[in-house]
């Protein structure tokens, strides 16, 4: 039988894929966590054949919680499905190495399909993001500026090129605003940008947005 943890803080999301995966599987051992550290916890002191995780929740760095996973549970197949389908932010995961990537807009055929394809020791990754990484020539080897980021930098620099305020992004990644702003400082150097606009326009290049 298999055992499934679900990793996302709208119950009505996990209500809806633990609904599909036992009306498939039938004999499906199903738990759920609305957080980083609730799901941690279960992980420390469970056996999961998968895991099904948001990336965007409350009160969570989701690229931490990924990596305390893989230093605890490094053989853990992890599943992505989200919102965020963004090619440069989906590239970032999967060279973190999570077994999938799932839009929350795909059908349920397509996530059983995505299921299956892990839980049989194989990556699955959406046809949209598939045909993406296939015309990136350098998606081993980091050569976008973006790549220079560190996982929190990223994460930040998503929240700001789709607009969000400082004050937001420290609310939603529960950190105080100087953070954030040191943050950005850091971003703006490294992708050597001295505004926004501009940092947009260059999200926009290597498909971030």
């Amino acid at each position: 039988m298999h055992k499934v943890l679900l990793v996302d803080d709208h119950s009505i999301v996990r209500s809806g894929i633990r609904l599909l995966l036992k009306d498939y599987y039938g004999a499906v051992s199903v738990d759920e966590a609305r957080n980083g550290n609730a799901a941690f916890s279960l992980i420390m002191n469970n056996r999961y054949d998968l895991v099904i995780m948001d990336i965007n929740m409350p009160q969570t760095d989701t690229f931490s919680l990924l990596q305390n996973i893989q230093t605890v549970v490094p053989d853990l197949p992890i599943m992505i499905f989200t919102i965020m389908t963004e090619y440069a932010f989906a590239k970032r995961y999967l060279q973190l190495g999570v077994k999938g990537y799932v839009s929350k807009q795909a059908e349920d055929p397509e996530i059983l399909k995505a299921v299956n394809t892990i839980l049989c020791g194989k990556r699955f990754i959406c046809d949209e993001l598939k045909d993406q990484m296939a015309e990136d020539n350098h998606f081993n080897k980091e050569l976008d500026p973006f790549g220079l980021l560190s996982n929190r930098e990223m994460e930040i620099a998503y929240h700001l090129v789709k607009g969000k305020s400082v004050s937001h992004i420290a609310d939603a990644l529960n950190i105080h605003t100087s953070t954030v702003g040191t943050h950005k400082a850091r971003i703006f150097d490294k992708l050597k940008v001295d505004n926004l606009f501009v940092m947009r326009e260059l999200a926009s290049h290597y498909r971030l947005i």
